[in-house]
């Protein structure tokens, strides 16, 4: 009994040690997705399904080439795109399955670009389901908007990345150089902005020429339905309001001359008279610093009273492009994606409650309120040089 009890303990224990992952896919079969584009389906793809989605596939092989931007189809090519057409994004995604020898694998994934038809249709909550729900989706992935169709962007040949999404998402990281882009958004923080019927904003995608280039902004409504676009001016006001121009430039005329000034810095500070709730008046103070980049204009930039009329300068213009994106944004499109609502939910909760169902919506409070902008600008360093021309 003894040896026999042995001998089932051995096998028992060998079973379970051998025992491997019964759902497990090899690497070598796995197609790996690293961008994702979705469009409402033309004429002719309809009958399949009103949304056409396409998958960026990598070619391992064509990454470790010389020349791995290759066009489609080329033997060293670093890539492939893949669209299906359906009513679902599982089912256009289970089709590919059958259009590649490798199922396509989206632990990946880095960027979800969407389309400015797919977006205006209010459709986006309903095409991001399955890359929500899905356990192999990372949540840090970037969501953009596209002007134009999405697809046509994942076609684009970058010529310093072997790989369309890696530019992108390498583009779309530089709101530390500039202002005009509107900082990356992930997956993550667009589903909470969904749940909470909050309103937000994706940067945006547009095809120029040959190239790529990244700046501007699109607005959603709590509804998650596209409301519009800020141009460039306008999105780097709308980062200077949010308070998270960190970096950037601002041009301005000084004698009729331009000058350059990088911003370094910025501070906001949000204050706001609730007393009468139906008409909230706010004041947004804000606290720049920055460096001299560039002049045109032989100054003396050592001269106290120059320092200031230069600061007094760029208040002007940061007031001037602050007014031309509050507008927009308040009186236009009646979106409040400049942080307001967070501030009366932390600092006048009672408040907020009590008016929170009719801020964007119903008596649409936040369109009636008051808001204010006060600047402070400093210039701390102005070159290692004090003249030039």
């Amino acid at each position: 009994m003894r040896r026999a009890c042995r001998g089932w303990l051995i096998v028992l224990s060998l079973a379970v040690f051998t025992t491997g992952c019964w759902d497990r896919v090899e690497i070598e079969e796995r197609g790996f997705v690293v961008g994702a584009g979705i469009d409402l389906s033309h004429e002719e793809e309809a009958e399949k399904g009103q949304f056409t989605l396409t998958f960026q596939f990598v070619i391992p092989a064509g990454l470790q080439s010389k020349d791995g931007g290759g066009k489609n189809g080329s033997t060293n090519a670093a890539f492939f795109n893949l669209s299906s057409s359906a009513s679902t994004m599982f089912a256009a995604a289970r089709n590919m399955s059958y259009m590649t020898s490798r199922s396509p694998y989206l632990q990946h994934l880095r960027i979800i670009l969407i389309s400015q038809d797919l977006a205006a249709s209010g459709e986006l909550a309903t095409t991001l389901d399955l890359f929500l729900r899905d356990h192999e989706m990372r949540r840090a992935t970037k969501i953009m908007v596209t002007e134009g169709e999405a697809r046509n962007l994942l076609d684009m040949h970058p010529k310093n990345e072997k790989l369309p999404v890696m530019y992108f998402e390498s583009a779309s990281l530089n709101p530390t150089k500039s202002s005009r882009i509107y900082p990356p958004t992930n997956i993550g923080d667009v589903q909470a902005y969904i749940l909470s019927k909050s309103s937000f904003v994706l940067p945006k995608m547009r095809k120029r020429n040959e190239e790529v280039v990244v700046s501007g902004a699109a607005l959603f409504d709590g509804s998650q339905k596209l409301k519009g676009f800020l141009n460039d001016d306008e999105t780097s006001g709308l980062n200077i309001l949010r308070g998270t121009a960190q970096d950037g430039v601002l041009e301005f005329r000084l004698n009729g001359h331009f000058m350059a000034y990088e911003i370094k810095g910025l501070r906001r500070t949000i204050q706001a008279d609730v007393s009468n709730p139906e008409r909230i008046r706010f004041n947004l103070q804000l606290d720049m610093e920055g460096n001299i980049g560039e002049t045109q204009e032989p100054i003396e930039l050592l001269d106290p009273g120059q320092l200031a009329e230069i600061e007094e300068r760029i208040a002007k213009q940061l007031i001037q492009l602050t007014s031309r994106t509050l507008q927009k944004v308040q009186q236009e499109y009646g979106v409040d994606v400049l942080g307001l609502k967070e501030f009366l939910a932390r600092n006048h909760h009672g408040v907020w409650e009590s008016i929170k169902d009719d801020w964007e919506q119903g008596d649409q409070l936040f369109t009636r309120s008051e808001i204010s902008v006060d600047v402070r600008t400093k210039v701390r360093i102005v070159g290692s040089t004090l003249e030039t021309n």
